[in-house]
């Protein structure tokens, strides 16, 4: 893929950590996805933790994964009914708490959940909320979609942006997406990619024009498939794969 269709940084290779704590640190009990679970992996040392955003009936921007909760779309309720079914952290809560930090290194790490074509109404509260909290060195914008990416690049033009990609099949993950088709338009900054879906032969030629992190990489998962760990180990934290999105792997582990 040609360099026109990634926005190439000089900075972004020194700026992006090469450990992302996933969903933050809940091994162990704390819920993903929440203010518990993104002071925990400060406290573990992360520099970065990744998080899910998406939007309530009534526009609010919740930290949570999947699309239902009880079965019933997070779209439909009201940011007051998702509270009695399942207390939420919200993205301006946990912007608030980082910009109280004394460590200005942490950084966010906020994947956009939305499928939308014309709609900006996420990226357009995202975007508020962290220029209102002047976070913009803080905070990488992520998102499998790339028309999203896009809005965020003429919205938030501070902040880096991160292309997720998986290559498996699946009804939403339509051709032109695992062809990258739309970075023309999202012009990210790195590539965070799915770790089953690495080879060198695909991937390396992306790897030198732009940073590419591997998800989600666990070390209990890639002991027990050894060859595919080999693989990857070799080439880990390097100019190849620059880092990984994690749920077990801590700072203080030798990887």
């Amino acid at each position: 893929m040609k360099s026109i269709h990634w926005q190439i940084s000089k900075s972004i290779r020194s700026w992006l950590p090469r450990l992302q704590a996933h969903r933050g640190y809940w091994v162990g009990g704390l819920p993903q996805n929440t203010l518990s679970s993104i002071e925990k992996s400060y406290d573990l040392n992360y520099q970065m933790v990744e998080f899910d955003v998406r939007l309530t009936a009534d526009k609010m921007v919740i930290l949570f994964h999947d699309d239902t909760i009880d079965g019933l779309p997070i779209s439909k309720l009201n940011f007051e009914d998702i509270m009695k079914l399942n207390p939420v952290s919200t993205l301006e809560e946990v912007c608030f708490w980082l910009s109280k930090q004394t460590e200005k290194n942490f950084k966010f790490n906020i994947e956009l959940k939305t499928s939308a074509i014309f709609s900006s109404t996420l990226e357009k509260k995202v975007s508020r909320i962290i220029q209102h909290f002047k976070l913009e060195s803080q905070i990488l914008i992520s998102s499998f979609n790339p028309l999203a990416l896009g809005r965020m690049r003429f919205l938030c033009k501070n902040v880096f942006r991160a292309l997720l990609l998986t290559l498996e099949e699946h009804p939403r993950n339509k051709w032109y997406f695992r062809k990258m088709i739309f970075n023309f338009f999202a012009k990210p900054h790195a590539l965070h990619l799915r770790y089953e879906d690495w080879t060198e032969k695909s991937f390396a030629k992306i790897s030198k024009l732009v940073p590419v992190v591997l998800w989600t990489y666990n070390e209990l998962e890639q002991k027990m498939n050894l060859n595919r760990h080999h693989e990857i180990s070799k080439k880990l934290y390097t100019d190849v794969i620059h880092g990984v999105i994690s749920d077990d792997i801590t700072p203080d582990m030798n990887v």
